[in-house]
């Protein structure tokens, strides 16, 4: 049996404030009728979704289940309203694209303007994040889809499905002043010394760049500034003798002449987009995908290089 709605939209009152107190002023009730609420809500789940002490209350890992997934389904309420809404003005959406910084200069602005050649009025959204803030967004509602990296083990999840779309294998990004621009292949060994520019701590890409430097059995780089701005780093390059980790997803739009050079046995990651793994895309977000799919073959990202 379905948990009682009423009871889901007070237990999340008490998460807003930590309170019962506040949560009960806030629902209009008494609060030993927002405290008798919870308790049937536990009685009917056997297990308890708050820990209750004199600084307040606090959500136990079954409360916060129940408010990750009550938190998703207001939000798809609200979103349903609102398409309601544009598509009785004659506009398509609302759609909520997140994206990680090295895809954006590529992957979506070629999708986008497929799809709005082909749509009227649209209410489309791009959040620009790190992986660990968009996968909870997805969860929640607040995204509809995210397109980035996937299949890594640190981000997967049965609740999130991915679809990949191609390969993207790691270089060495080196600029005008690098006396390695002109190389054809490097390994790490051989820029063990050299001055660096890296993703910080705190990303799936900068994970992946750990883990080529472990693999080589290559220490961290010394001289090493860290960012995780994309214009700061192809600046940096291009006005210092510093190298980066490139791929040819994330610079492959700049039109900056940094030169890409083969890394060896630098391996790739996977570039694709997850959704949720339960409930349907918009119509809008249907055909995003379409494009996004259609126009993300390696041969096509290859000749645009």
């Amino acid at each position: 049996m379905a948990v009682d709605a009423v009871q889901i939209a007070n237990l999340l009152a008490i998460a807003r404030h930590g309170s019962f107190t506040r949560a009960a002023e806030e629902k209009g009730m008494s609060q030993p009728a927002l405290s008798n609420s919870i308790a049937l809500l536990e009685q009917r789940l056997g297990v308890r979704v708050l820990e209750r002490s004199r600084r307040g209350s606090t959500l136990t890992p079954y409360g916060e289940i129940l408010v990750r997934r009550a938190e998703g389904l207001q939000a798809l309420l609200g979103d349903a309203e609102t398409e309601v809404r544009m598509h009785a003005a004659g506009v398509s959406g609302p759609l909520r694209i997140g994206a990680t910084p090295s895809v954006l200069p590529k992957l979506l602005p070629r999708a986008l303007a497929r799809l709005v050649e082909d749509e009227g009025p649209v209410d489309i959204e791009i959040i620009e994040q790190l992986d660990q803030a968009l996968v909870p967004m997805l969860r929640s509602g607040a995204l509809d889809i995210i397109v980035g990296p996937v299949g890594e083990m640190f981000t997967s999840s049965i609740d999130i499905a991915e679809v990949t779309l191609l390969p993207d294998p790691f270089a060495i990004g080196a600029g005008p002043r690098s006396p390695y621009r002109d190389r054809t292949v490097l390994t790490l060994a051989e820029l063990q010394d050299a001055p660096w520019i890296l993703p910080r701590a705190g990303s799936t890409y900068r994970r992946h760049v750990e883990a080529l430097f472990l693999t080589a059995g290559v220490p961290w780089p010394r001289d090493c500034i860290h960012a995780n701005s994309l214009p700061l780093l192809e600046a940096m390059v291009l006005s210092t003798d510093r190298v980066t980790i490139v791929s040819p997803i994330q610079i492959a739009a700049s039109g900056a002449a940094i030169s890409v050079v083969t890394l060896a046995n630098g391996g790739s990651r996977a570039i694709g987009y997850k959704v949720r793994a339960q409930g349907r895309m918009t119509p809008l977000g249907d055909r995003f995908i379409r494009h996004l799919v259609a126009d993300t073959s390696q041969s096509k990202l290859l000749e645009e290089r």
